[in-house]
């Protein structure tokens, strides 16, 4: 097995030594020195002083956007417009939010069943184990 490597490791090298390209064994020094390399400008700069530069913004210039009827709706009610997945949506925090509760008649949103209290915003996205209107714990999924 090592004398299969040490071959294949002096082809290697005679290959190389072939494609420098040298000829003679006493220039292989200067033949794989890289050539000088010339640095040069990539513009005048009577040309770069000749471009405007952009208009100075600042965050406080932006233009400002326009809003839904939804969204105005949205945060009219005390709501936060945020976007879930690809969708809008008003979130609103409830004015029960971390009361105890032992079913959902409770709370103005949905009883949370492990924490066994308010939800701190409706709507619950995702899956949430809650409490119905009897007490059983039941799985909600909104996406």
């Amino acid at each position: 097995m090592r004398r299969s490597l040490f071959l294949v490791a002096l082809i290697a090298l005679g290959a190389c030594s072939l494609g420098s390209g040298s000829g003679s064994g006493g220039d292989d020094a200067r033949s794989l020195a890289t050539p000088a390399v010339e640095e040069t400008a990539l513009a005048e700069p009577e040309a770069a002083a000749a471009v405007p530069a952009p208009p100075a913004t600042s965050p406080t210039e932006a233009a400002p956007v326009a809003k839904s009827p939804s969204q105005l709706a949205c945060e009219a009610s005390g709501g936060r417009y945020l976007r879930v997945k690809a969708l809008f949506t008003c979130v609103k925090t409830p004015r029960d939010a971390g009361k105890r509760c032992t079913r959902e008649s409770d709370c103005s949103g949905r009883c949370l069943a492990r924490s066994q209290s308010c939800a701190p915003f409706d709507p619950l996205l995702g899956c949430n184990d809650i409490l119905d209107d009897e007490g059983r714990r039941t799985t909600l999924c909104l996406d």
